[in-house]
């Protein structure tokens, strides 16, 4: 008996059947792939973010260290307003745009008592810093996170956009 082979019928071949299995599996795998991907990419970015700031911390703590007003006991909050211009003038030279700081805390244990003056930094030092050193300054900087980075996560439903970077230094006072 013969049998005609029909072109147009529907059975699938072997090679159709593959390139089924194979889009089937990048529908799947593509999602998760770019999840990875994009979280990598903000890691990296709020990685380098951090490396910035605490080098922003560390400038203000020395400019701090330097000041000669803290020493006589005046009045802090043009010191904190000097040091804030200054950090946000590197956090801008570094590209995180003007006025990148949320705010910059400003700590000092000179002449017995401790005084600190708090832009709009909100605290979230979890667990609590340690008590300032005597005859101390330290320099608490905050960073709201997407100045840092854009926010790829939040397109699979990731939100970064309600933490903070907060570094801080502390360097001995050195009279001038």
């Amino acid at each position: 008996m013969l049998t005609f082979h029909n072109a147009y019928s529907s059975s699938p071949t072997p090679t159709s059947r593959r390139k089924a299995i194979v889009t089937l599996e990048a529908i799947i795998w593509l999602p998760v792939l770019l999840i990875i991907l994009a979280a990598v990419i903000e890691m990296g970015l709020i990685l380098t973010g951090s490396m910035h700031v605490a080098a922003a911390s560390r400038l203000g703590a020395k400019l701090a260290a330097e000041e000669p007003l803290l020493a006589v006991g005046g009045n802090v909050v043009p010191v904190a307003t000097s040091i804030r211009a200054s950090i946000d003038t590197y956090l801008e030279s570094a590209g995180y745009g003007a006025n990148a700081s949320e705010g910059v805390r400003l700590q000092t244990t000179l002449n017995g008592g401790e005084s600190d003056v708090s832009g709009t930094c909100p605290e979230q030092n979890t667990p609590a810093l340690p008590a300032t050193p005597p005859d101390s300054v330290r320099v608490v900087v905050c960073v709201d996170v997407t100045k840092v980075t854009p926010n790829l996560l939040l397109t699979f439903g990731f939100d970064v956009s309600s933490l903070n970077l907060e570094l801080s230094t502390t360097f001995p006072y050195e009279d001038p």
